[in-house]
């Protein structure tokens, strides 16, 4: 009786979990199927797999909307962006994981506090400093504003991973005469190279998938990333919805890639915070 009753409870769970599985992932098989109809079939059959697959839609969206030249400007300003961003995470988790300073835990949670404030509020005084600086429509602009936003978030995961490497290591390096940029670069980053990993990819998606910034501050036309194209193409070109999920697919493919190959990682710091050290 018992194990009839347990069974019966896996296949109902079971049965929830493909129904929530396949909810979650309709929108993004019916943008894959949708991307290879014609707009005359997608009229006449929106739901249904295409009769004709054609590429056609994507040939559009790479020649006319200059995604190619998009993509170019998005590989520029994401690896230097990058660059910054893991600078200022590991070594701010380093100091506040490891070192002992006046004012480290009111800066530590100055820094949570800065975690808070979504995009769209911060808009206008990020416009206006940014502006001041004589940064509008430069790449510079976009990436300081970027390390700023995403910075806090990858140095609260550093902090609490460098939180629970042993104190010993630290004070053993500090006997042989090791200095903090020593203990740092020698010792600290090889043993966070995990961490560093995972702050690495959800660095690359935040700022890969970020839109009101690069809205904002790139004006010029030529200067978009590919996320702020894609914003554009629907009022610049009044795309039909095939051509509009082609040019979807392409924006994202990056950012679903990242995730399927590395989401254990993602999920490494999504929980990283959840243990104390």
């Amino acid at each position: 009786m018992k194990n009839s009753y347990d069974r019966t409870v896996k296949v109902i769970m079971y049965v929830f979990l493909v129904i929530c599985a396949f909810i979650a992932l309709y929108p993004i098989i019916f943008c894959i199927y949708t991307s290879f109809k014609s707009p005359a079939e997608y009229v006449t059959n929106k739901y249904c797999l295409p009769s004709k697959i054609t590429f056609e839609n994507y040939k559009y969206v790479w020649e006319n909307g200059n995604m190619m030249k998009y993509f170019g400007n998005t590989m520029l300003v994401i690896p230097i962006a990058l660059v910054v961003y893991l600078f200022i995470c590991i070594s701010a988790g380093f100091a506040f994981g490891r070192l002992n300073f006046p004012g480290r835990l009111p800066l530590f949670l100055a820094v949570l506090f800065l975690m808070i404030f979504p995009q769209m509020l911060l808009s206008m005084q990020i416009f206006q400093v940014v502006k001041g600086m004589k940064l509008l429509n430069n790449y510079i602009g976009l990436i300081l504003v970027w390390v700023a936003y995403f910075a806090p978030f990858g140095t609260y995961i550093m902090t609490t991973y460098y939180s629970t490497v042993p104190v010993s290591l630290v004070e053993s390096a500090r006997l042989d005469g090791a200095g903090v940029y020593r203990m740092l670069f020698s010792i600290m980053v090889p043993v966070a190279k995990p961490m560093i990993v995972v702050i690495t990819i959800i660095g690359t998606q935040s700022m890969w998938n970020e839109l009101p910034f690069s809205m904002l501050l790139l004006q010029n036309a030529d200067m978009r990333t590919l996320t702020h194209s894609l914003g554009m193409l629907k009022g610049q070109y009044g795309l039909k919805d095939p051509v509009l999920m082609a040019a979807i697919l392409c924006t994202a493919s990056v950012p679903i890639l990242l995730f399927l190959f590395f989401q254990k990682q993602i999920t490494m710091g999504a929980y990283s915070g959840a243990v104390k050290g």
